[in-house]
């Protein structure tokens, strides 16, 4: 039970620490540059990042001038897996929309079903698994935005054919966004 209780509110400060603390910290850019985004639902980059797994960048640090957070979706096929890994750069976000799962964060299993938000500190060991017959799908994101360019590199674009990175290279791609896979 007290795992659970962290977890809900590990989730529920963390999706609201970059709103926080970009509302309470200087801003070092001129307020008329900062633009509002929307994207719609078609809108995006999709690369596809294993086999039937497309992540679509929706809102970038590069596309979108957008530098405290990005926002992405996500669908895992079932019985696939994000392996264990952190990113020593960014926090990370995640809400739950279809299917369901289990996160892990920590060595510590979390259930995950439409609704279901959570937050991983930067440094945190954590995967995602659907361990169900349907999709799993998920919208998740960075703070600071910059490593939803990683999906790029290691992607295909959608509607060409796809090309799998080696494990060495995306572990090489990896290292250079400060991410680690654990093992």
């Amino acid at each position: 039970m007290n795992n659970r209780r962290q977890f809900i509110q590990l989730s529920s400060w963390g999706l609201l620490s970059p709103l926080i603390s970009s509302a309470i910290a200087p801003v070092s850019m001129d307020s008329e540059s900062i633009k509002a985004v929307v994207s719609q639902p078609e809108e995006g980059e999709t690369f596809i990042v294993r086999e039937n797994t497309p992540i679509t960048i929706r809102v970038s640090k590069m596309k979108d001038s957008v530098a405290s957070i990005s926002l992405c979706t996500e669908e895992i096929q079932p019985g696939g897996k994000i392996p264990v890994h952190k990113h020593l750069h960014e926090d990370e976000f995640f809400i739950f929309q279809k299917g369901t799962g289990t996160i892990e964060i920590d060595a510590v299993e979390y259930p995950v079903k439409p609704g279901t938000m959570g937050f991983v500190p930067r440094a945190t060991w954590h995967s995602i698994t659907n361990n169900n017959s349907e999709l799993l799908i998920f919208t998740f994101g960075y703070s600071p935005a910059g490593f939803e360019d990683f999906f790029k590199q290691i992607g295909t674009p959608k509607g060409q054919p796809f090309k799998p990175k080696t494990p060495g290279e995306i572990k090489s791609i990896a290292e250079k966004y400060g991410m680690v896979f654990k093992g």
